[in-house]
């Protein structure tokens, strides 16, 4: 039994290796599409975990601002609002023509004017940091 399972892997690799033999170019060809196809995928993979990331950073700074700012530490605030902006303008650049593009555009400028009105001394009314984080969390992707 295992002399005939070696003699038909043998009988295979041998087929094979003269079908690569036989068609050489078309063979090369498959194998770089195939290679296309692959680099295509990861780099589409390595693109949405670093556009994830970056969304995850934002949410997390924006997060870490609403706490300060509950807790009335309006410069803390700013500057971890200020950070959800750098991370939110990262994911942009990621895919700046991309479908969530515009919907971050939106949203960085909402989180801007918050940061304006805390500068300018106001408060901000507790139901509007609920509605920049429900719509942060529906643009994650």
């Amino acid at each position: 039994m295992k002399v005939l399972r070696i003699l038909i892997l043998l009988g295979i690799v041998f087929g094979l290796g003269y079908y690569t033999g036989q068609k050489p170019d078309e063979v090369k060809q498959r194998l770089r599409d195939l290679s296309g196809q692959v680099l295509e995928n990861t780099i589409g993979f390595d693109q949405k975990t670093n556009l994830q990331r970056q969304m995850l950073a934002a949410k997390d700074g924006f997060l870490e601002g609403r706490a300060y700012l509950l807790d009335h530490h309006f410069k803390e605030a700013s500057e971890e609002f200020e950070r959800a902006l750098h991370h939110l303008d990262q994911a942009v650049e990621l895919d700046p023509q991309g479908p969530m593009a515009q919907k971050i555009k939106i949203i960085k400028q909402k989180i801007r004017e918050a940061q304006q009105s805390l500068a300018q001394g106001h408060s901000l009314p507790p139901h509007m940091l609920d509605d920049l984080r429900q719509e942060l969390q529906s643009v994650m992707p």
